[in-house]
């Protein structure tokens, strides 16, 4: 009997299966063939080409007059190198490759991982969709943060694996995770503080000499594989340097009131509830656990608090939620199936059939331009360069870095460098855009060559009637002024 229970335990998965895992693997195609309109990738580019061109990376800022001299660290130099590299073989399609790409890499080691824990590949495959989904906003963006998520996950499946076998060896691959994370994004203390929780586990599972715990990681192990990985940050081009962007954005404020990516979930969209639905469903699960996992406790509870203080970062208690509740499934069930070959090729048949289809459907070439068209002041930056102008841009934040990447030529005020900028100089654009009292007296704004606005704002609306201010150029999403000498 008990050999006849193992069999089917381990039988091949059914077609309903196979289909459930093809569609699973052809989301990324759905959600990284989208056309490209982050406000943030131009300003990205325009950095990758600036290091291609001088070979280095800057120690302060290129690009602004404003900015000339001030320190500039491009902590995102390797994800901007790679990103770049598509755009350069592909144009816009690379960009939205980039994210497809990505979004696979994502779903290949999150499915992995919940199946190896979860041990049923539904399962694991309904845990992954639903991940995929309460992530959605996120991972459809084409950010270096699409690795933040991606090395999380890593890192996850080798502390996982090394409390549960207790094969210590596996710590010493984090060590050059680090090092390449380091030089895609500062986000790389997320991964150090997790690594810092399974110290703490390991402490408190020391204190307290807990017997239920087989494989029992010790912290003198994960002390000195912590202090390896703080150094292969450091053995990055900044060096030390790397971690003063890391304090800048941890003293950071007022960024998380006027840029939408640093609030609090709204809770409008159906993507923030499944994340709380995953939060609420581990927490239930994990608290009726006979014996506290500190580990999954405290990645929980940080999850929680740096998810809940930045949309962008719901990545973290997602990924939290969905491994909390593959690993505390009954180990009566963790049967893994096989999969046969001619299995595997089906799936890649159908997940490329997806794939191609949505990429001749919704990233042609001119679907592509057209959504920038719609996005950015294509029209303007077109005017601006026929007409030869020169001197300073007054833009507002949202447009900057795309015309920092379309006229490297002209002085942009501002663009999504936040460090550079500071929060006075935003605030300020911000009340001019909205006509704010005191508009007119902007002095960024009267000593500027020409003003490039949204057809829209009320800035534009009050220039119209300001005999300082020539109309140069009108279309349906922007509009050019001269500044008047």
């Amino acid at each position: 009997m008990k050999r006849s229970i193992d069999s089917a335990s381990c039988a091949a998965p059914s077609p309903r299966v196979l289909v459930l895992v093809a569609a699973l693997y052809s989301l990324p195609a759905a959600i990284g063939m989208r056309p490209v309109v982050d406000l943030d990738i131009w300003w990205h580019l325009h950095q990758a080409a600036w290091i291609v061109e001088h070979r280095t990376l800057p120690l302060t800022d290129p690009f602004t007059a404003y900015g000339m001299g001030k320190s500039w660290i491009a902590y995102h130099w390797l994800y901007e190198l790679i990103v770049y590299a598509f755009y350069r073989a592909f144009g816009l399609f690379g960009i939205a490759l980039y994210t497809t790409m990505l979004a696979f890499a994502i779903t290949a080691t999150l499915h992995s991982l919940l199946r190896r824990h979860a041990g049923d590949l539904v399962v694991a495959t309904g845990l992954t969709a639903l991940a995929l989904a309460a992530m959605y906003p996120v991972i459809t963006q084409p950010r270096p943060w699409l690795f933040n998520v991606l090395f999380l996950i890593l890192e996850l499946t080798v502390i996982l694996e090394v409390r549960k076998t207790g094969t210590r060896r596996w710590l010493w691959t984090l060590p050059p995770l680090f090092l390449v994370w380091a030089c895609i994004n500062i986000q790389f203390v997320y991964g150090l503080f997790v690594l810092a929780l399974a110290a703490v586990e390991a402490l408190i599972q020391r204190r307290a000499d807990h017997p239920d715990s087989p494989h029992p990681v010790g912290i003198a192990s994960l002390a000195g594989v912590f202090a390896v990985c703080v150094l292969a940050t450091c053995l990055t081009p900044y060096h030390l340097r790397i971690y003063v962007p890391v304090v800048t954005a941890v003293r950071l404020t007022d960024p998380f009131l006027f840029l939408a990516e640093l609030q609090a979930p709204p809770f409008r969209l159906v993507f923030d509830w499944i994340m709380l639905g995953l939060l609420l469903a581990a927490t239930f699960v994990l608290g009726r656990q006979r014996n506290v996992s500190w580990f999954l406790l405290l990645l929980l509870a940080t999850g929680a608090f740096v998810a809940f203080r930045a949309r962008r970062d719901v990545w973290f208690v997602v990924i939290a939620s969905a491994v909390t509740l593959a690993v505390t499934r009954s180990p009566s069930t963790s049967r893994r199936p096989p999969f046969g070959m001619a299995r595997v090729a089906v799936i890649a048949v159908l997940v490329l059939g997806v794939t191609v289809g949505l990429s001749l459907t919704r990233v042609s070439a001119a679907r592509l331009e057209q959504a920038v068209a719609e996005a950015f002041p294509v029209g303007a930056a077109a005017f601006v360069e026929q007409q030869k102008y020169r001197g300073r841009i007054y833009n507002d934040y949202n447009w900057g870095g795309y015309l920092m990447w379309r006229l490297p030529a002209l002085d942009v005020t501002l663009d999504g460098r936040n460090p550079v900028h500071g929060d006075a100089r935003i605030w300020a654009s911000i009340r001019t855009f909205g006509g704010a009292p005191g508009w007119d007296s902007d002095t960024e704004l009267i000593t500027a060559d020409i003003v490039i606005a949204d057809v829209n704002s009320a800035l534009a609306s009050l220039l119209r009637t300001d005999a300082r201010f020539k109309l140069a150029y009108e279309d349906r999403a922007s509009v050019v002024f001269e500044v008047r000498r």
